[in-house]
């Protein structure tokens, strides 16, 4: 078990934990609907009377959360910032620092940039669900750089500069985390490598009633679904790989900041769908012969969700797929990200070799109902001063 008792266990008054703690929900960036936001839903529906703050975020997405009514972006949620935000990096931890939330006997961090540097009143503790400790400043720090600042010297002595005052600032803010949770062991190694810290891995929700197998044979398109961002979701190298596919069919759904320049790339065999409602993400995935994920992502909630409507999975061999994705019985991995590696994964990759029964059984064991209680019994603990059950809320 965990202990990690808090100078104020049992909550506000430090009196015994009697009923449902009050938990304040803190998240990033809300400017679009994709994995973070869906994590975060699911921790406000564990949660339902939490109010749940935002650096940064549209209140038409916090309406598809269904949280609208509970939801507050520190930022105003202008256009104009909803653009170019990264571009506030280096200030964003002292505009968190200076918002301080409401008192709470638990603060529950939904976090990949700033959200576990929150602070309540009454410095309740806090349980932080950490997607990846903040990329640009630690594991894709060059991937960074190149992209954003490969124009001249200065540019990138100034952004490395950035990245190390934000590596500064993230490391003191990972110390007053009370207790870390994560969705995959590959995650749980960063928290432990750049914070020093240990991290119970509590998996990933996905609606496994709602990502469901259609029951009809496979459409004959590959996709690529999710949000459009360069460099890190790297759907360049598919572009690249489908040119040399002409025969071949490649629909992207998803948006985001990418999504004009990659069109720009893409060659006449790739078909842009833009932003999906859930229903039609279902829907694309159950009909695809298969989804590439060509992106090293923390976890990464697609190849499950593609799991579970029991189509097969061709994803980068590193990261979350490295436990999501297992060769020969639900995709395979490539292992190189490169376009050409890519190629020669889709030349030998064959669709219909998998069992579509076999693959979405493997994606049951992330449903979002033990998730749900997982995180649940860990605030609770928190909440009351008590020690954590590890065995049984740590994902086998």
């Amino acid at each position: 078990m965990l202990d990690h008792t808090p100078a104020h266990a049992g909550g506000r008054d430090g009196a015994a934990m009697t009923s449902a703690p009050a938990v304040a929900i803190t998240h990033d960036f809300m400017e679009i609907y994709g994995g973070a936001e869906r994590v975060t839903q699911e921790l406000a529906s564990a949660f339902p009377g939490a109010p749940l703050t935002a650096v940064l975020g549209r209140r038409s997405v916090a309406a598809r959360m269904g949280v609208a009514d509970r939801f507050t972006s520190v930022l105003p949620p202008r256009e104009l910032l909803l653009r170019g935000y990264r571009v506030l990096a280096p200030a964003l931890p002292a505009v968190v620092h200076h918002h301080r939330l409401d008192d709470a006997d638990v603060v529950l961090s939904s976090s990949y940039a700033f959200a576990h540097l929150f602070e309540t009143r009454n410095d309740a503790p806090q349980v932080c669900y950490c997607h990846s400790p903040l990329r640009f400043a630690w594991s894709m720090t060059e991937h960074y750089e190149d992209e954003k600042a490969a124009g001249s010297k200065l540019t990138r002595t100034a952004f490395r500069a950035m990245a190390a005052h934000n590596r500064r600032v993230d490391y003191r803010g990972a110390q007053h985390v009370h207790t870390y949770l994560t969705q995959s062991p590959y995650v749980a190694g960063q928290i432990e490598e750049f914070y020093g810290r240990r991290a119970l891995v509590v998996g990933a929700p996905v609606d496994c009633s709602h990502f469901t197998p259609s029951g009809t044979a496979p459409e004959d398109y590959w996709l690529i679904c999710g949000r459009l961002v360069e460099p890190y979701k790297r759907v360049t190298l598919a572009l690249e790989a489908f040119r040399d596919l002409p025969g071949e069919r490649l629909v992207i759904a998803g948006d985001g900041p990418a999504m004009a320049e990659l069109q720009a790339k893409a060659p006449p065999n790739v078909t842009f769908l833009g932003h999906l409602e859930d229903d039609a993400v279902v829907k694309a995935m159950q009909n695809c012969k298969a989804t590439i994920f060509p992106s090293r992502d923390d976890f990464g909630l697609i190849p499950v969700e593609v799991a579970a409507c029991g189509r097969p999975v061709l994803a980068y061999g590193d990261g979350g797929a490295l436990h999501t994705v297992v060769p020969g019985l639900t995709g395979e991995h490539f292992h190189e990200q490169t376009a050409g590696a890519l190629l020669d994964a889709l030349r030998a990759f064959d669709p219909g070799a998998y069992d579509p029964a076999a693959i979405r059984a493997h994606a049951l064991k992330w449903d979002r109902a033990p998730f749900t209680a997982r995180v649940q019994a860990v605030v609770a603990a928190v909440a009351a001063g008590t020690a954590i059950d590890e065995a049984a809320v740590t994902l086998s």
